[in-house]
């Protein structure tokens, strides 16, 4: 059994569309699946219309009062959930290949595999996500291959990478548990890093399933909302405090090569040198869900800036 997950606020023709696309691909003959839409507290007038517009689809919706951010919101998801494996779905990707969820599980029998992410392209055909990367100069995160061909050959290979985007990830239900899921102090913003970054310390992989691909335009269920900035800026400040001792150690090389010489990703590069980092025994507290202490940011009196990552 699959869980695919999608959460959604204040947008019914985006969560519909992004379901047409699911069903219409057929996701898998190979596994069964159940898919549950959780709404983040949209208006009651909007929740109507949603209840109302997924009448016509097998799914199961779960609904907020108030907006609590997208930790919050999965974690209530994963936990009604059943499956032995939880795929997260953004509302604004659209599901264009047909087996796309069948090439994913595949690359969950790889070792210690916890977590996939797919290629995801830009509606113009171009890539958006290709693994995520770490830009020691910005104390930022971009991703990989961004803006390049949709078939760039690089793109389309499976790899070891450092993490990827929470638009669209196959996890594994015991890895997920064991980590308490997502981190509910990040509101929106630096949870899918800071979960990949976890996942490394437990001791998983996280894998970049090349051929398998969707659209995601990137942003489309918050918009341009200065509200979801700020609190954007809050879950980048709180990232920075959690996690920039150990960054510090994390280098990232323009032309990296593995053992025998060859190249390989820069997201791959940094995969291994962060193995080697929380190897160490060194692991900075975890938090995991259900953590509501208030949060005040102290980046004005601190060298470290907030990441910039340009997220689902």
């Amino acid at each position: 059994m699959i869980s695919i997950i999608i959460p959604t606020v204040n947008q019914v023709e985006l969560m519909t569309r992004c379901l047409h696309s699911l069903y219409d691909s057929s996701p898998t003959n190979t596994y069964s699946y159940e898919v549950i839409v959780v709404d983040d507290g949209s208006p009651a007038e909007i929740q109507g219309k949603l209840r109302e517009a997924l009448r016509s689809f097998p799914v199961r919706l779960l609904t907020h009062t108030n907006n609590a951010g997208f930790a919050v919101t999965v974690n209530r998801g994963v936990a009604a959930s059943k499956g032995k494996y939880i795929c997260l779905l953004n509302n604004d990707v659209t599901l264009i290949q047909k087996n796309w969820l069948d090439i994913m599980m595949k690359d969950t029998h790889r070792v210690r595999a916890g977590v996939i992410g797919p290629r995801l392209l830009y509606p113009d055909g171009t890539i958006q996500h290709g693994g995520i990367i770490y830009i020691p100069e910005t104390h930022g995160f971009d991703h990989e291959y961004r803006h390049q061909p949709g078939n760039y050959p690089p793109a389309q290979k499976t790899r070891e990478v450092l993490g990827v985007t929470g638009a669209l990830m196959l996890i594994n239900r015991e890895l997920w548990d064991s980590l308490g899921g997502m981190d509910e102090r990040f509101f929106i913003g630096m949870e899918d890093i800071d979960f990949s970054l976890r996942t490394w310390e437990q001791g998983w992989r996280i894998y970049f399933s090349g051929m398998a691909v969707a659209v995601h335009p990137e942003g489309f269920t918050r918009g341009n909302d200065p509200y979801w900035r700020s609190k954007g800026l809050e879950s980048g400040h709180r990232f920075a405090e959690k996690w920039h001792r150990k960054l510090a150690a994390l280098r990232r090389m323009l032309h990296p090569v593995d053992g025998q010489g060859r190249p390989i990703s820069i997201s791959e590069a940094q995969a291994i040198q962060w193995r080697k980092i929380v190897s160490r025994g060194n692991s900075l507290p975890v938090a995991t869900k259900g953590t509501y202490t208030t949060y005040r940011s102290d980046a004005t009196n601190s060298k470290y800036s907030p990441p910039v990552y340009r997220s689902r």
